[in-house]
Formats: C-alpha cells, structure tokens, sequence
C-alpha cells in the first residue's frame, strides 16, 4: 500500500471520529476523547496536500470544519 493511502484513511478515520464526537462537553470528556483526534487529524491533513486529489483533502477539511462548528456551537449552548 502506498503510504499516502495509509495516511489519507487515518486523517480521514480520525476526522470522522472528531465529527462524531465533538459535541460532548459532559465534564469536558471532549478535551479528551475529541479534540485530539481533530488535532492529529489537522496535523496528518497537512501532510498529505500534495499527494491526494482535490476532492479527498476538501471532504476530510469540511469533516473537521464541522466538528470545530458543533464544538463550538455545543460550548456555546451548555454556557
């Protein structure tokens, strides 16, 4: 397998699970079941611009767009 395909399915596993699970703030388990996810995520997005197409980097930068959205959003709510 190509390395940047191992990469591409990790950046988007981890966006995903960053998506689904941004907007728990219940004891700030986000802090810790999240937002790490979304930072390893970014970190690996960043890595892998110039070997996967167009189309694949803007889908995993949307996921993470909207996780930091409900994230926020949820903050913003329980405040």
């Amino acid at each position: 397998m190509k390395k940047s395909l191992i990469y591409y399915a990790l950046t988007f596993v981890f966006a995903l699970w960053f998506m689904l699970t941004s907007f728990i703030w219940v004891y700030y388990i986000n802090l810790f079941l999240s937002l790490p996810f979304g930072v390893i995520s970014f970190l690996l997005w960043l890595k892998i611009q110039k070997k996967v197409t167009k189309t694949k980097r803007l889908l995993i930068l949307y996921m993470l767009i909207i996780g930091v959205f409900l994230a926020i959003a949820s903050l913003i709510m329980l405040l």
